[in-house]
């Protein structure tokens, strides 16, 4: 294109420099052909005479002839063009001035862009033309003007910077204005969270969780076993249970002392067993409706998943996009029971893979995991363990015991505090063998623990029990300082 735009009458955009430019430096090192080749067409010339040239080196290039003032004049005397570019003379002057050829791809980008700006031009006036003519109706016109600058864009190669592509994300004033990291529970659980209790059936996981509902319904002040403060009150608890019908549940809810909270006059707890019908739906519009401001309570996690609870897979495929449903929808945090693997009942250690069942996306998408595991069913003794903790240092192992105070007094009861207690290692009761005594396995470690130790001691008398757990900790072995003060009795009997 070359003379005024017809609407406006103005020059249009080029840089005839930066053609000469471009064309120069080929006759000059017909290598940077190939570098105007991945910018350039012949269109994006504005003068006619520069794109036949153009189009010649190009046909040139793919015969892999030389391209100079000869050839292209060969070239164009074939196909009857050299009279229409100037002749010789032009040829002859297509090198002279030329800046430094490594600057092709600078003179090429020019050139596109003025190219670019010349066919917006060209669109916009012919959108302009068919807008004060009127003859289509308006929507035709927009749809037209549309793909025409579509179009443009698309040709141009460039990359067109979206207006609001910063929307996308968050600005720094967001953080500056956003709530501080809070927990419901203090160094329990996390606010705007998911946390999960893991354990084996039948090992006290729904006692734990109406012990949970209960401090957060106490509100602030209140604590949870006499260990864990209430940092807020709760709005709602909202506890879904479908693998337990009414009247069960109704008893635990009396033995916990919150069946009040169910009343009209209180209205804090929402509940849904299996009588209400089949499991719910997590993005059902009315649960994510009472979501907002709630503690939810899935007991158990399992039952609202989509595929087989031991598959990590599975999980893929709903629960852990419900959860994030249900806190985008307002939720205060998700609590979940959820089942260990059988072969948990024989392990001596609680991590995340061996107490949660499917542990690989459950794991990912957790704030907080404890591992609970009943190590006295007479008195209903928990022992429980942090397995993840996310943006805050978890207390150590802990116990609490049910019996008799859920019955007396309608709660758990702290049995061994955090420093007190030792790990599961230390604190669940031997497995014995047939023969008696602990398992040749089990005892086989115990003395090469010991002698480690004695080992260790040797070189240095004055080791902390500390400074033992970390030597340990060192070789892959966990044990707690309980364990190691037994070891170190031995080691000096």
């Amino acid at each position: 294109m070359s003379g005024a735009d017809p609407v406006l009458a103005r020059p249009l955009p080029r840089n005839l420099e930066a053609e000469a430019s471009v064309l120069g430096a080929i006759v000059l090192d017909n290598r940077a052909l190939r570098t105007a080749m991945q910018v350039l067409r012949a269109s994006d010339f504005s003068l006619p005479v520069n794109q036949k040239l153009f189009t010649s080196m190009l046909q040139l290039g793919e015969r892999s002839e030389p391209i100079n003032s000869v050839s292209l004049m060969e070239h164009l005397e074939t196909l009857g063009q050299l009279e229409s570019i100037g002749g010789l003379d032009v040829l002859s002057r297509l090198g002279d001035g030329m800046p430094r050829v490594t600057d092709t791809a600078h003179y090429a980008r020019i050139v596109k862009r003025k190219s670019v700006l010349r066919n917006l031009i060209s669109s916009t006036a012919r959108i302009q033309e068919e807008a004060f003519a009127a003859g289509d109706d308006v929507d035709v016109i927009v749809g037209r003007a549309k793909e025409a600058i579509a179009g443009v864009i698309a040709d141009s190669g460039l990359t067109i910077e979206p207006a609001d592509w910063r929307s996308m994300f968050h600005s720094y004033e967001d953080f500056e204005n956003s709530a501080p990291l809070t927990f419901s529970i203090g160094g329990f659980l996390q606010n705007d969270g998911a946390t999960f209790v893991g354990g084996l059936s039948g090992h006290g996981k729904t006692l734990i969780l109406c012990s949970i509902a209960k401090a957060l319904l106490a509100g602030k002040g209140a604590r949870l076993w006499d260990l864990f403060p209430v940092e807020e009150n709760a709005v709602r608890v909202m506890y879904l249970i479908p693998e337990c019908s009414l009247a069960p549940f109704r008893h635990r809810l009396k033995l916990f002392g919150i069946y009040g909270c169910l009343s009209p006059n209180d209205d804090r707890l929402l509940v849904r067993t299996l009588s209400a019908g089949a499991t719910p739906r997590l993005d059902d519009a009315r649960i994510l409706f009472a979501a907002k401001g709630a503690h939810v309570i899935l007991d158990t996690a399992a039952r609202f998943s989509t595929g087989d609870e031991n598959e990590a897979g599975d999980n893929q495929r709903g629960l852990a996009s419900d959860i994030f449903a249900l806190l985008g929808a307002g939720a205060r945090s998700v609590i979940a029971a959820h089942h260990s693997p059988k072969p948990f009942a024989k392990e001596s250690v609680m991590r995340l893979e061996n107490v949660l069942r499917g542990s690989g996306d459950i794991g990912a998408m957790l704030s907080t995991a404890w591992g609970v595991k009943q190590i006295d069913a007479a008195s209903n003794v928990i022992h429980i363990e942090n397995l993840k903790p996310r943006d805050f240092q978890p207390c150590g192992p802990f116990e609490i015991v049910g019996r008799p105070h859920i019955d007396d007094a309608g709660d758990f009861r702290l049995h061994k505090r955090p420093g007190e207690c030792g790990t599961l290692a230390d604190e669940q009761p031997t497995e014995r063998s047939k023969g008696g005594g602990a398992p040749s396995q089990v005892r086989e470690d115990r003395r090469a623990n010991i002698a480690r130790m004695q080992r260790w001691l040797g070189e240095q008398p004055h080791l902390s029990t500390e400074d033992l757990v970390s030597r340990f900790a060192q070789e892959g072995i966990e044990v707690g300082d309980r364990t190691v003060r037994k070891y170190r009795l031995e080691v000096d009997a």
